[in-house]
């Protein structure tokens, strides 16, 4: 009888410790959201101090004026960073729920609601670039509001899935009012897209923005979860180079980018090996090519010779090198690598005319050698022209060459 009370109290005296440690896990974890909150309303308070200096100093002097400005958008740095840190953050969406559905019509009805939006390791993840360029998109007068589909976390709950919010910081398991996008190829980006734009929205006073055309999709079993994703993703993806380029023509109307999708047709080589012919060697970066895809070209773009890159391809063709060579890319960095090149370490590089120049007193050998090429390719094509280069020059001899 000794031994069961003993038993007894010491269950209890474990459930009562458990117990005080899950109410102090909760404590800390509510202490930690406070603090939070108390430092996006530090953060507003400081950008309303710094705004009011500005508004006080609009008159003021140049140098005062611009310092005043800085230390507003630091403040907004301040407040934006802040609202970051902010635990399950909302998001504000507008259902759509399907009514009626028949040989002649669907009809949905539509309720507004404030919800979690959590994502698991399983969710798709959104690149920098994506989400920076998501934000422009979905403000665009273009964009199509598919619909976006969301499960309830229940689903991974069950599972013992971690889920986070969209601020990177983790649900508590049981959180109510917490989704889970059903990830699509064309609105996996678009939760934190809005999220980001959203947040902007709060530091600049500006209106938020809702999530149009959301359903809420049921599954009774992550397995029926991860099919339905599967089968309405395989097959999906994005434009290709050479079909990126061929939109960017299409939305840009300009002929930097018409003339490097022409080409890239022409030698049926990668758009970015084409880029390089065309922008002295070097690639464009995905935001340009994002921009551009939209519409939006770069001044710079519009300032090129694109002669140039005709002038480098039509050399190649006359001097018998290969389509295959020109079409890779070992052949234009090695080109480049050329024209950069500083005879005795001097400051001027011999340039593109002159490196042409060279390509075209190539002899038949080397073009054999450059066209054959089967490793090291950049080094061994840029050593023939190097070599070259130095024979027309007089540093060494042909004998030496050979």
């Amino acid at each position: 009888m000794t031994e069961l009370t003993n038993v007894t109290e010491e269950r209890v005296k474990n459930e009562v410790e458990s117990s005080n440690q899950n109410n102090n896990m909760e404590e800390a974890r509510m202490t930690s959201a406070e603090v939070k909150m108390q430092a996006v309303e530090e953060a507003r308070q400081n950008l309303m101090k710094a705004k009011s200096v500005l508004e006080a100093n609009m008159d003021a002097e140049a140098n005062i004026k611009k310092s005043a400005q800085v230390n507003v958008g630091k403040a907004e740095t301040a407040y934006l960073e802040a609202l970051k840190k902010v635990e399950l953050p909302t998001t504000k969406i507008e259902v759509w729920n399907e009514v009626t559905n028949t040989a002649e019509q669907v009809i949905f009805t539509k309720e507004q609601k404030e919800i979690i939006i959590a994502t698991s390791v399983y969710s798709m993840a959104v690149s920098k670039v994506n989400l920076e360029c998501g934000k422009d998109l979905i403000t665009n007068e273009h964009f199509d509001k598919v619909p976006l589909y969301i499960t309830e976390a229940a689903l991974f709950y069950n599972a013992d899935i971690e889920l986070k919010d969209l601020n990177g910081n983790i649900v508590p398991k049981g959180t109510p009012n917490v989704y889970v996008p059903v990830d699509k190829a064309n609105g996996y980006w678009q939760w934190a897209s809005y999220h980001e734009h959203n947040l902007n929205a709060i530091v600049k006073d500006d209106t938020k923005l809702t999530i149009e055309n959301v359903r809420i999709k049921k599954f009774d079993s992550l397995q029926e979860f991860g099919k339905y994703r599967g089968v309405n993703n395989v097959l999906s993806r994005g434009f290709n180079g050479l079909e990126k380029a061929g939109n960017a023509a299409l939305a840009t109307q300009q002929e930097f980018f018409n003339r490097v999708f022409q080409k890239a047709l022409e030698l049926k080589a990668n758009i970015s090996v084409v880029t390089k012919y065309y922008n002295f060697g070097k690639t464009l970066s995905l935001k340009v090519w994002n921009s551009a895809m939209q519409g939006v070209c770069e001044a710079k773009l519009e300032e090129y010779d694109l002669t140039i890159g005709d002038t480098i391809i039509k050399t190649l063709n006359d001097m018998k090198i290969s389509k295959d060579t020109i079409r890779h890319r070992y052949m234009i960095d090695a080109i480049t690598q050329l024209a950069n090149y500083a005879p005795n370490g001097e400051d001027k590089k011999i340039g593109l005319d002159e490196t042409l120049s060279t390509i075209k007193t190539l002899n038949e050998s080397s073009i054999k050698i450059i066209n054959e090429v089967k490793s090291d390719h950049v080094n061994t094509i840029y050593s023939e022209m190097l070599t070259q280069y130095l024979k027309n020059h007089g540093v060494i001899k042909e004998e030496q060459a050979a």
